[in-house]
C-alpha cells in the first residue's frame, strides 16, 4: 500500500458515520502493510457520551469503512489491538475480492428530511433477510409510537443545559461558519431552512429554552414526530450486551451500508437507546432479543429530495 493509496482509502473511510459527525479517528501509515488507528484530540462528547461508548463505536465505524475501501482496491487487512496510545492496528492480510458494500460506501448519507410514501419494492424484505439484528416495524401505529417516544426522550435531553451547549457547539447553523463543510451537524444535513436554523440557534439558548419549556412550546419546536411518521419503517438495532462498542460500530456501519445498497436512506434516533425510560417502553412493546441491548433505532425509507453533501475533515487533518 503506497502512501497515495493509503490517502485514497482514508478519504473513503472518512465518509463513515460517527456520533454528531465529530470524526474522532486519525490514521498513521506505519509501513506498507500496517496502519495505526488513533484518537483525535478534542473530538469527544463528555456530556452526551460520558463513557466514551459512542466515540468508540465511531472508531469501529471508521475502521469498517477503511476495510471496505481497501477491499475495493484488492487489499485485505486484519484488525488487531493497538499499541500504547492507539485505538487499533490494521495489518495487511493479503489480496481480497471487493466487498459487496464498497459500491455504496461513498453514497451513504444521513437523511433527516421527510420520506416518500413508499420504500423501493422489496427493499424492506431484503433488509430483514440480510440483517437479523434489525427488528423492522412498518405499521403506522408502531411508527407513531416510536415518533412519540423519540420526541419525549429528546425533550428530556434538551432540558439539560450542558447537553444543549455541547450539541450547539457541534451544530453549524450558518454557511458562514468556517466548519460548515468540515464536521458536526450543519443545517443542510439537519434538513433545516435558513429561518429554521436561525430559530434553532435562538430556541436552544440558555434562558430562552427554559422559558419556552415553561409555557409548553419547547416540545413542539424541538420535536420531529411528523418526519418520523413519514418513514416507511423503523428498525430497532440490537447487538449483544457484552459486545465491545468498537465492534458494535463496525456492524452499525455495515447495516447502514446494506440499507443504502437496497435503495433506502436512514437517520438514527439514538436517544431512544440512551434514555432508560424510552428503552424500557420499546422493550415492553416490541420485545428484546435475549442477551442483547438496543443500540439505536433507524427511521428509513426513500428520500424526497437530494441527499446532503458530506461535511468532512481534510485528508491532511486525518493522516498523522
Amino acid at each position: 500500500m503506497t502512501p497515495e493509496t493509503f490517502a485514497e482509502i482514508v478519504a473513503d473511510a472518512a465518509l463513515s458515520p460517527t456520533v454528531h459527525n465529530v470524526q474522532p479517528t486519525l490514521w498513521r501509515r506505519i509501513d506498507a502493510g500496517t496502519v495505526a488507528v488513533l484518537q483525535a484530540g478534542g473530538r469527544t462528547l463528555p456530556v452526551g457520551d460520558p463513557t466514551g461508548r459512542d466515540v468508540a463505536a465511531s472508531h469501529g465505524s471508521a475502521v469498517e469503512g477503511f476495510l471496505v475501501a481497501a477491499s475495493a482496491r484488492g487489499l485485505g487487512f486484519a484488525v488487531g489491538d493497538g499499541e500504547a496510545g492507539e485505538i487499533a492496528r490494521l495489518r495487511s492480510s493479503g489480496p481480497v475480492a471487493p466487498d459487496l458494500l464498497a459500491a455504496v460506501l461513498r453514497t451513504r448519507r444521513t437523511w433527516r428530511g421527510a420520506f416518500a410514501s413508499t420504500a423501493p419494492e422489496g427493499a424492506l424484505e431484503a433488509l430483514a433477510a440480510a440483517a437479523p439484528d434489525l427488528t423492522l416495524l412498518s405499521g403506522a401505529e408502531d411508527i407513531a409510537f416510536i415518533a412519540g417516544r423519540n420526541d419525549a426522550a429528546s425533550l428530556k435531553g434538551f432540558r439539560d443545559p450542558a447537553f444543549r451547549a455541547e450539541l450547539l457547539a457541534w451544530m453549524r447553523l450558518s454557511r458562514r461558519n468556517p466548519l460548515w463543510s468540515v464536521d458536526g451537524l450543519n443545517a443542510e444535513a439537519m434538513w433545516m431552512s435558513g429561518i429554521e436554523a436561525l430559530g434553532a440557534g435562538v430556541v436552544l439558548r440558555p434562558g430562552v429554552f427554559e422559558l419556552l419549556d415553561r409555557i409548553g412550546m419547547a416540545g413542539a419546536l424541538t420535536g420531529e414526530a411528523a418526519v418520523v411518521r413519514s418513514a416507511a419503517a423503523v428498525a430497532l438495532f440490537h447487538r449483544p450486551v457484552d459486545e465491545a462498542p468498537f465492534d458494535t460500530g463496525r456492524r452499525w456501519h455495515r447495516v447502514w451500508l446494506e440499507m443504502t445498497r437496497l435503495g433506502l436512506s436512514a437517520a438514527p434516533m439514538t436517544v431512544l437507546a440512551d434514555d432508560p425510560e424510552a428503552q424500557a417502553a420499546l422493550a415492553a412493546r416490541f420485545g428484546r432479543p435475549a442477551g442483547a441491548r438496543l443500540v439505536t433505532v433507524f427511521r428509513l425509507g426513500a428520500p424526497t429530495g437530494d441527499l446532503p453533501a458530506p461535511a468532512r475533515r481534510s485528508i491532511d487533518d486525518l493522516i498523522v
